[in-house]
């Protein structure tokens, strides 16, 4: 089973439509195109002792199909009415008391914006519903891990017991977590990226991992089959710089690793590494790169403080890292990455494209909850931010930086912002680690 599958999912449509004043239940067919693999191959290859991937029951497959669906249904049909509502009917009126037009790049009309929709039935339904729905992918992740998360222990100990490994796990027990991640539950994922009970714990991983995935096709986000966020850099950036050739690779925040070692499987003879402050999570992404025969170099280190010398790679990734951190975190991340970006390297930050002005309004409005109910306390403050600007403040040159939306390959939008440092440049007098 290769490419897409179309699923027929049965939902109850008790929103907004003709029939729903006679009292009765409606029922309404959608046609959904489901990836035909999301989390694991296992049920088209046959069992894998040491497949890093979760094993999905046909119970479990039929649970995650109807989550996608009704994601989709809430996050995409249900937004796009929560929009034509604000533009048709909230907007006009809030024009009408302020006497004027509202801006999309104004907090406070942001503000006014927001205290109109949260009177609204339908933000309401909307609100329940994506919360009823983040708490049940956590509960069908779970389930699937009541079954299989003996297996997937068992192999992270096999691969990481076995000699001649061909990447390495340096974990730091005394690395000072960050609390915006250590003391949170990013995404609402059961005990947060930094949840540990033994020394060589894959759960949060494994949670991470089935969470994501499933997560992504509920936002309606199509994955082409055998291309990582790896290949989308690389082929942009052999459009951009053709004569860029980069032998030592660093991504920050590499979560699992599921990018990761797509940059050692394009590029062979480069030399990677990757960093994350969540040991579960660097377990998982070791695991992961050993099963798939690829050599890359996990360290537990925090992006705003990274332990390498100064001009010491020749590309520094990451990928939907920004919104994971503060306000007080970004701008030193971003300077630890030109930091150690070799003269003639460059640096690439893929991420959501959330930015205020890029969204109207009622978008945002709708992100600003996530930030109250789902996980993720800085999803605004990365929407505000000038990511030029805090380029620039690290003395990046205007013709050097960059920081725009790219053309996904599967469809839609990434926000992009980076640079390449010009080769006479130097870090002398600056930060060394």
């Amino acid at each position: 089973m290769k490419g897409k599958v179309s699923k027929t999912m049965v939902i109850y449509d008790t929103v907004s439509h003709p029939l729903q004043s006679s009292g009765l239940p409606v029922v309404q067919i959608l046609e959904i195109e489901m990836p035909a693999q999301m989390l694991s191959a296992a049920n088209v290859h046959g069992s894998n002792d040491l497949d890093m991937n979760l094993h999905l029951t046909h119970d479990d497959t039929a649970r995650r199909n109807f989550l996608v669906a009704f994601k989709q249904r809430v996050n995409l049909t249900m937004g796009g009415e929560i929009r034509q509502l604000f533009e048709a009917a909230v907007a006009p009126d809030l024009e009408k008391l302020a006497g004027r037009k509202l801006s999309d790049t104004d907090k406070a009309d942001r503000k006014l914006a927001k205290a109109a929709l949260e009177e609204t039935h339908l933000y309401k339904a909307w609100a329940a519903l994506t919360y009823i729905s983040q708490g049940m992918m956590w509960e069908i992740v779970d389930g699937v891990l009541n079954h299989d998360f003996a297996r997937l222990q068992k192999a992270f100990d096999m691969i990481n017991a076995r000699p001649g490994k061909l990447g390495t796990l340096t974990l730091n027990p005394n690395l000072k977590l960050p609390r915006n991640i250590s003391k949170t539950e990013i995404h609402r994922q059961p005990g947060g990226f930094c949840f540990e009970r033994h020394d060589t714990d894959i759960m949060a991983g494994a949670r991470y991992n089935g969470g994501g995935l499933m997560y992504s096709a509920g936002r309606g986000r199509k994955a082409v089959a055998g291309q990582s966020g790896g290949d989308f850099v690389l082929s942009v950036l052999s459009e951009r710089y053709p004569d860029f050739k980069p032998m030592r690779i660093l991504e920050l925040g590499c979560g699992t690793g599921r990018n990761t070692p797509s940059y050692k499987q394009l590029l062979p003879d480069a030399v990677v590494h990757a960093i994350d402050i969540a040991p579960g999570l660097l377990r998982w992404a070791h695991a992961f790169a050993e099963s798939e025969g690829q050599a890359v170099h996990f360290h537990q280190m925090d992006a705003t403080a990274l332990d390498f010398p100064n001009e010491s790679f020749d590309l520094v990734v990451s990928h939907i890292m920004g919104h994971e951190t503060t306000q007080r975190g970004l701008p030193m991340w971003v300077g630890e990455a030109w930091r150690v970006l070799k003269p003639g390297g460059a640096a690439f930050h893929v991420d959501v494209p959330n930015q205020t002005g890029y969204l109207k309004l009622a978008d945002q409005v709708m992100n600003d909850w996530q930030v109250r109910f789902n996980g993720e306390p800085f999803w605004m403050g990365w929407a505000d931010a000038n990511l030029k600007q805090i380029m620039r403040d690290h003395g990046v040159p205007d013709d050097a930086l960059f920081a725009e939306y790219i053309k996904r390959g599967e469809g839609g939008l990434w926000f992009c912002h980076g640079a390449r440092k010009p080769k006479t440049w130097s870090t002398a007098g600056r930060r060394a680690a």
